[in-house]
């Protein structure tokens, strides 16, 4: 996503497109590493060394309210954030501590009427052990024979 898709996207969703969020938007459109706040304020700073970690937080909270952003607790230690827009679930490695993004079967997605009720969001955290670590743990396991 450049600058002005992400000014499009903010307008669209009744945000003024200041140059912080458009950054904030932009990052996390680069990433797929589901950034804590600490990581997407390093990286902002490091292209716009002039903002502050208040005007971050102020930006995200923001972007979240507005539903652009999908905040993550699938961890105790920090809340992570998501920019991507299409249904899916998120698995947490507990070898590794890799977060990753994964498809679910389309159950109940947004837009769905549940027993009345209009869904607007839903989420799904996974646990286990990913698929690198699950080989190598198979590797090891193969040595030992």
């Amino acid at each position: 996503m450049n600058n002005d898709d992400s000014t499009r996207r903010l307008r669209d969703l009744g945000i003024t497109p200041t140059l912080q969020r458009v950054m904030i938007m932009d990052y996390l459109r680069e990433t797929s590493d589901h950034p804590t706040v600490d990581q997407v304020f390093r990286a902002v700073c490091a292209r716009h060394p002039s903002i502050s970690r208040a005007t971050v937080y102020n930006g995200l909270r923001v972007l979240v309210e507005a539903g652009a952003v999908c905040p993550l607790t699938i961890e105790k230690e920090a809340v992570r954030y998501d920019l991507r827009d299409t249904p899916h679930s998120h698995f947490r490695c507990r070898i590794c501590h890799r977060l990753y993004d994964v498809e679910i079967s389309p159950g109940t997605s947004p837009g769905r009427i549940v027993d009345g009720h209009v869904v607007e969001s839903a989420t799904t955290y996974l646990y286990g052990v990913c698929s690198i670590c699950n080989a190598a743990m198979n590797q090891r396991e193969g040595d030992c024979a």
